[in-house]
């Protein structure tokens, strides 16, 4: 089903961009420039803090359009991964999820006519048992350097397996995101 209206994504991310877009009539990227800061210790409650954050003054800006933010975490044991800030820290974060079970957890918030509502979505992870030359292979790619935990599962190199929503680990719960759209705009 196509929403018959205008994605306003807070998000600079190609991979949610690309879950999103076919879903509504026009996607335009527009970001605002936070510091990605939380004040809540629950993982649940940090990605729904930081989409809302990102927010920012979107649904002032575009009262009409159905603006969306989002954002990704790995939780492990009580620590939080987010994003790695270089290559060394890639490789910290895969030696540390290697051979273990993690949770995904994928927050958003969807605004709409003077309206805000988050949520979030969580999935379980098990990684494969990784060496050093593995690790330092995928990291050297590029390609964990700009996602959550230092990996993406569509890489299809660290996941030995999962349970949950494939789109939740990719960094957007699609499915409970369309059906706030559906409840905000009023359809049944």
């Amino acid at each position: 089903m196509i929403i018959n209206k205008k994605l306003i994504l807070a998000s600079k991310s190609p991979r949610r961009y690309d879950l999103l877009s076919p879903h509504f009539l026009q996607t335009k990227v527009v970001t605002c420039d936070i510091e990605e800061k939380y004040c809540k210790t629950l993982p649940n409650e940090i990605v729904e803090e930081l989409s809302k954050n990102k927010l920012f003054d979107l649904p002032l800006k575009y009262p009409n359009d159905i603006v969306i933010a989002g954002d990704t975490i790995v939780w492990l044991d009580g620590k939080v991964y987010g994003k790695p800030k270089d290559s060394q820290d890639a490789f910290k974060m895969l030696k540390e999820l290697s051979g273990k079970c993690h949770q995904v957890y994928s927050g958003y918030a969807v605004a709409y006519n003077g309206k805000i509502k988050v949520g979030f979505d969580k999935s379980d992870i098990i990684f494969k048992n990784l060496t050093d030359k593995v690790i330092w292979d995928y990291v050297n790619t590029g390609s964990p350097l700009d996602k959550a935990g230092a990996y993406g599962i569509q890489d299809g190199v660290v996941v030995d397996s999962y349970t949950g929503d494939i789109n939740t680990i990719i960094g957007m719960p699609v499915d409970k995101i369309l059906n706030v759209c559906k409840e905000l705009l009023g359809y049944e």
